[in-house]
Parts: C-alpha cells; sequence; structure tokens
C-alpha cells in the first residue's frame, strides 16, 4: 500500500503517465525502400563485351565487372542475344552475379 502511494505521489509530482506501465509497446514501422535489385555483377572472360542500359561494356582483367542497376531494365544483350538478368539470385546487398555465357557459346558454335 506504501509503495503504490509513493508512486502515485511520484507520478503527480513528475507528471508521469503511469498507464504507460500497462500498454503494450507498439512495434515500430518497418521501413522499405522497394529497390530489390541494387547492381549487377558480370563474370567473363577479360576482354568480352557485353551491352547494359544502352552501354557497351568489356570484362577487365579481373574477370569481373560491377555496375548499378539501371531503373526498369531487366536484360543484357551479349552477341546481339538479349538475355534476362533477373534469374540469379540476389544476395545479401542486393547484387545479383551473372555469369556472361562462354564466347564460343554466343557465337553459336559447338563444344
Amino acid at each position: 500500500m506504501i509503495v503504490a502511494a509513493a508512486a502515485l505521489t511520484l507520478a503527480i509530482q513528475f507528471d508521469l503517465d503511469l498507464g504507460a506501465f500497462k500498454r503494450k509497446a507498439e512495434p515500430a514501422p518497418k521501413v522499405t525502400c522497394g529497390i530489390t535489385t541494387v547492381g549487377y555483377r558480370f563474370v567473363g572472360k577479360p576482354g568480352q563485351a557485353f551491352r547494359y542500359a544502352g552501354d557497351t561494356y568489356v570484362v577487365p582483367e579481373e574477370g569481373e565487372i560491377e555496375l548499378i542497376a539501371a531503373r526498369h531494365k531487366s536484360t543484357y544483350t551479349i552477341a546481339d542475344k538479349s538475355l534476362p538478368l533477373d534469374v540469379w539470385p540476389l544476395d545479401q546487398f542486393g547484387f545479383r552475379t551473372v555469369p556472361l555465357p562462354s564466347p564460343a557459346i554466343t557465337k553459336g558454335e559447338n563444344q
């Protein structure tokens, strides 16, 4: 009883909201940006050329090139063939690793 009286006195003195002790905390709202793919990591043979979002790129000596995703572009072109990009899985950073077809396959040659 003394504890309740002390709590009431403190609430009045410091203008505390005692109802806050009874209420459940509301969960924080979930924030999403709507961007699923941040960029693409094209992996291929050095010197291999492809087109993405209207520009031509050449794979450097390292064997891969990373590009920021262009809005509403879900295909790339290699050897005059348009191929989809969104079939490759997303990594934890929102990048898709896209293995470029080998030059022999893109030319239509059999292995």
